[in-house]
């Protein structure tokens, strides 16, 4: 057998290694020794040879997948990208990450970061909202609307009552002028008018009103009328009234059915429930909701005294509540909206905020959803707020809690408006609300059959997965064969403005239902994050909608890359350079394997640098592979091989 190195002369020089984890040099051999390389304190020689090649490669960034999914879809196409896409948003609004690892799947799938103008609600289609139009102009605080059989009652707080009907011009209802309107209600027959001395009562939808009860406080901060299970529920300061008869005139009010024991307390609202009334109020940050019993016998009906069933958390104010169908409790908050389940014994349990940063001081139902007012913070799309309303589908839960609800920006004032929407109402098929306010905007807005002219939706932040960096390729839109109006995609590497400031990427619709465009402008270098945004217009010369059904995103990974050196090193007790000098000791391979193997245990980092090109780098021992090649007859001159060792450098 051919020994491939000569190891019968005498050791010329004892090689020792210091800590092979320190990363320094201390090694314990002359300097005229050509080393080729080192791995933390300790050098080597080369073992290069056409069976032992130094290999350099990037380490593996793809793991092979097998998709699991229950349903086939994209994830089982071999494209060699990765796809994001989405092509229904009936869960709404509020998501800010599109990524199903960090919520729900189907929410990722369904859900949207925000919107404004469009209506998200038809499953696999994505529209544009009806435009609202100011049908009655006025300036005062606090304006109110009350939905009616032929249209609705509307009241401001400087005592001005008016009715709109759903046809025709509105008219001033005379309804007996007692000072500021607070509140006004109707039974089907009557409108109820509360005021500063007392309560008003007129037949529908215009007569005369007239004083019907004297108010029972010589001053009155406050007063509130609600005609619930047919009868008035009448509020002033600290008091609660049940009034059952409506016939007198300038009557004395009497004793209060409750009064609160908080002189400071105000009363802002009364709703039903199948066995029990409930009435809302506050006083300073602490705010409570009551329950009223019902007991109904033959010939009466008979109120219990009210009891707590919910308490607010602190500086939370109950503002508005809304009955929906028996089940749910509607309730608009300073801080936005929360709905509660009413359980058979009438009592609550309270969700959490569906809809937060927001004041809501009215809401009302109209099909299968409930509609809340916003004040100034609606959405009309690219980020403006204007008054308006968002809708809420109680047909659809979220995060898996029963008490919270897919929600979206809706209907908003066509134009800037320094006004608040602080009143909603239904009234001939149509969404009526009010602006209060002292501009040209403020009044009366009513649903309209046209669609506005624009929308916008937001994709939450889409990482396909990973934080790791994404080569961002295209993004290809489809609108629904046919639309006449357009659809124009934009996106960007971060949210910080309005989406309209983002690249423009490509625009479809007008025949042009299924378009693709690059997205080299608005990621031009491997980023982790994409935000997109699509902006629906309406055709000015029919008013047609678009009508968006999807969109789709492509990436290829592009992470930082790892490197791997595979490199082959002369392992022997002792070892020649290549001027001839003769180095080591015996047990030195097997004792600088040891070190090697504990390098590849422990993971340690070590400095690996290579004399002959110069590099330096830090890396660890990702794997040590040994093979002996002297005889065992060898042992009293030494033994040894070529050691492999695989670096990953870091």
């Amino acid at each position: 057998m051919t020994v491939p190195f000569d190891i019968t002369e005498p050791v010329v020089h004892d090689l020792v290694y210091g800590s092979p984890v320190s990363g320094g040099a201390q090694v314990d051999a002359p300097e005229s020794t050509n080393w080729d390389c080192s791995i933390g304190d300790m050098r080597f020689i080369f073992g290069i040879s056409d069976a032992n090649k130094f290999v350099r490669e990037t380490a593996e960034f793809r793991r092979q997948r097998i998709d699991t999914e229950r349903e086939p879809g994209e994830q089982s196409l071999d494209s060699g990208y990765w796809i994001r896409s989405q092509s229904s948003w009936h869960y709404g609004s509020g998501l800010s990450s599109a990524e199903p690892l960090e919520t729900n799947a189907d929410e990722a799938r369904f859900r949207y970061f925000q919107s404004g103008g469009v209506d998200p609600w038809t499953p696999g289609e994505l529209t544009l909202l009806n435009a609202a139009s100011l049908t009655y102009a006025a300036s005062a605080t606090n304006m109110q609307v009350q939905g009616i059989a032929t249209g609705v009652l509307f009241g401001e707080s400087d005592g001005q009552l008016s009715y709109i009907p759903n046809t025709g011009a509105a008219s001033a209802v005379s309804w007996g002028s007692g000072g500021n309107l607070n509140s006004f209600t109707d039974t089907g027959e009557v409108y109820i008018v509360s005021a500063s001395a007392g309560i008003y009562k007129g037949t529908l939808p215009a007569a005369n009103g007239a004083l019907i009860y004297n108010k029972h406080y010589s001053t009155v901060r406050y007063n509130l009328v609600r005609w619930i299970k047919n009868r008035i529920m009448y509020a002033e300061n600290q008091g609660i009234w049940e009034v059952t008869d409506l016939s007198p005139s300038s009557a004395t009010i009497g004793t209060p059915f409750f009064q609160h024991p908080n002189t400071g307390w105000t009363w802002t609202d009364f709703a039903d429930g199948p066995t029990a009334i409930y009435a809302s109020g506050f006083s300073g940050e602490n705010s409570s909701i009551f329950r009223i019993g019902v007991a109904a016998t033959n010939t009466t009906v008979t109120l219990s005294q009210p009891v707590v069933v919910a308490d607010m958390p602190r500086g939370e104010n109950v503002l508005s509540m809304f009955s929906y169908v028996g089940s749910f409790l509607v309730v608009g908050t300073t801080s936005g909206v929360r709905v509660a389940s009413i359980s058979s014994d009438g009592s609550l349990s309270l969700g959490p905020l569906v809809i937060e940063g927001i004041v809501v001081d009215d809401s009302v139902g109209f099909g299968s959803y409930v509609y809340i007012t916003a004040r100034t913070k609606s959405n009309a799309g690219d980020r403006t707020e204007r008054p308006g309303l968002y809708r809420i589908d109680l047909g659809q839960t979220l995060d898996g809690n029963p008490l919270k609800f897919a929600h979206a920006a809706d209907l908003v004032t066509p134009t800037a408006s320094t006004g608040s929407c602080t009143s909603v109402t239904v009234a001939g098929d149509d969404l009526w609300f009010a602006v209060t306010g002292s501009d040209a905007t403020s009044g009366v807005y009513r649903q309209t059959e046209t669609y506005t002219p624009e929308g916008w939706i937001e994709t939450g932040r889409i990482r396909l997965g990973t934080i790791e960096k994404k080569g961002w390729r295209d993004l290809r839109v489809l609108a629904s064969p046919g639309t006449r109006g357009t659809i124009t995609a934009y996106a960007a590497t971060n949210d910080a403005t309005a989406p309209s400031s983002w690249t423009e990427l490509i625009t479809v619709g007008a025949g042009a239902d299924d378009r693709t465009g690059k997205l080299n402008a608005a990621a031009p270098a491997p980023e982790s994050n994409l935000y997109v945004a699509f902006r629906l217009r309406s055709n000015t010369e029919c008013g047609c909608p678009a009508r968006m059904i999807g969109y789709q995103l492509r990436a290829v990974p592009a992470p930082e890359r790892t490197r791997l050196l595979s490199v082959p090193i002369l392992l022997f007790d002792f070892v020649t350079d290549r001027k001839g000098m003769r180095i080591g000791k015996p047990g030195f391979s097997w004792d600088t394997l040891q070190k090697l193997q504990d390098l590849e245990s422990t993971a340690a980092v070590v400095q690996w640098r290579d004399f002959t090109t110069g590099e330096a780098a830090t890396a660890y021992v990702e794997r040590v592979s040994f093979t002996r090649v002297t005889p065992p007859s060898n042992r009293v001159q030494g033994q040894g091989g070529i050691a492999t060792v695989l670096l990953r450098l870091v």
